[in-house]
């Protein structure tokens, strides 16, 4: 036997070895991860209206509401942004808000930069989760809609794979 073949096969059962052990509290689907979109036209502003979820392999997100030109991939800037980290429990995302960032109030544009933005207060509501399912082969993110705390009804959400 070569020296090569000698050290490849130790190697390889360590590499085999050190992927198979997983940390149990790793439950994050990989097929979650990733930007997903939800695009819609406004016709008053003849614009875009993109609502965004980043989900993070570390267990944080960002959700976020944006405005393009019609068909472009280029923000032209917020309505709102959100970003916490999230938990998963079976078909249920349970989100922690830490941030919520929106426009000001009685402002004169139709959408900001970020750093314009105002922060809202959420340590008093900071948690709250929805149901989820993954479709289309794992390229559709889907919220059912319902009633949400007694009185509000929600839409259903599709939102695309976009990486």
């Amino acid at each position: 036997m070569n020296m090569k073949k000698i050290l490849t096969l130790p190697l390889f059962i360590i590499l085999l070895f050190a992927s198979s052990c997983q940390d149990g509290d790793d439950t994050l689907p990989l097929p979650l991860l990733g930007t997903w979109e939800m695009v819609g036209f406004n016709n008053y502003l003849e614009l875009d209206y993109v609502t965004i979820y980043v989900f993070k392999g570390d267990g944080t997100y960002s959700y976020s509401s944006t405005l393009r030109e019609q068909g472009s991939v280029v923000d032209l800037g917020y309505n709102f942004h959100e970003s916490g980290t999230f938990l998963l429990d079976n078909n249920t995302i349970v989100f922690t808000r830490t941030a919520f960032l929106h426009r000001p109030y009685f402002g004169e544009k139709v959408h900001y930069a970020k750093e314009e933005l105002q922060s809202t207060f959420v340590e008093g509501y900071p948690d709250y989760s929805k149901t989820y399912s993954l479709r289309n082969e794992g390229n559709e993110l889907f919220f059912p809609g319902g009633i949400v705390g007694g009185d509000v009804i929600e839409q259903d959400m599709k939102f695309e794979k976009v990486n």
